[in-house]
C-alpha cells in the first residue's frame, strides 16, 4: 500500500489503462520507475549514457507495447517493465560485446619469470632453426605461413615428395637439438 492507502500495482493497473487512450497519462508510471530502470542499467553497464539510452529504450517500448499488458493478480506492470529492461540488456549483450574487463577479472598476463623463460625458449628455437640447411630452413617457414606441400613444391621447382622429405629431416633434426637444449 502507499501512502494514500492504495495498492501500487492496482494504482499503475488504471494508469496503463488511461494511458492506452490518453499517452500523457503514462508520465506517473514513467516519474515512478524511471529511477530504478535507470539505476540497474547502470549497474549492468557502468556508463552512464548507455544507462539513459537504455532507459528511455525500456520506456519507448513500454509505450509501444502497452496494448500487450493484461492486468493479472501474479504479475504487476512493475515486473513487466522490468521484463522489457531484462530483455534489452540481454539483446544488447548478444549483440555488443563489452569492450573492456569487468575489475575482477584475473590478469593472465605472462608475468616477469614466465617472459624470460619464453625468451630463452625462443633464442633456443632461433638457434636450431638458424643451424638448418637453407632449403628445409625455407620449407618450414613457407609451411609456417600455411603454404601446402605442392606450393612449396612449385616454388622449390621440386616434387611434392622431395618437399615432405625434406620437411620430415628438417622437424627430426629440429627435435634433437631441442632435446639436447632440455637436455642440459
Amino acid at each position: 500500500m502507499n501512502h494514500n492507502g492504495v495498492d501500487p500495482s492496482r494504482e499503475d493497473d488504471a494508469i496503463v489503462m488511461a494511458a492506452r487512450d490518453d499517452v500523457d497519462a503514462f508520465a506517473p508510471l514513467y516519474q515512478r520507475y524511471s529511477g530504478p530502470i535507470f539505476r540497474w542499467m547502470y549497474r549492468e553497464t557502468g556508463d552512464v549514457d548507455i544507462a539513459n539510452d537504455f532507459t528511455a529504450q525500456v520506456f519507448a517500448q513500454a509505450l509501444q507495447n502497452l496494448h500487450r499488458y493484461q492486468p493479472r493478480q501474479s504479475s504487476s506492470f512493475r515486473s513487466w517493465l522490468f521484463t522489457i529492461a531484462r530483455n534489452l540488456l540481454r539483446d544488447s549483450w548478444r549483440r555488443y560485446r563489452p569492450t573492456s574487463l569487468p575489475m575482477h577479472m584475473p590478469d593472465h598476463r605472462p608475468g616477469p619469470e614466465e617472459i624470460a623463460i619464453r625468451r630463452t625458449e625462443m633464442d633456443e628455437l632461433r638457434a636450431a632453426f638458424s643451424s638448418l640447411p637453407a632449403r628445409q630452413r625455407e620449407i618450414v617457414e613457407l609451411r609456417l605461413t600455411g603454404l601446402s606441400m605442392q606450393e612449396i613444391a612449385d616454388i622449390q621447382g621440386t616434387s611434392v615428395e622431395a618437399v615432405r622429405t625434406a620437411q620430415t629431416r628438417a622437424f627430426k633434426t629440429l627435435r634433437a637439438l631441442l632435446t639436447k637444449e632440455v637436455a642440459r
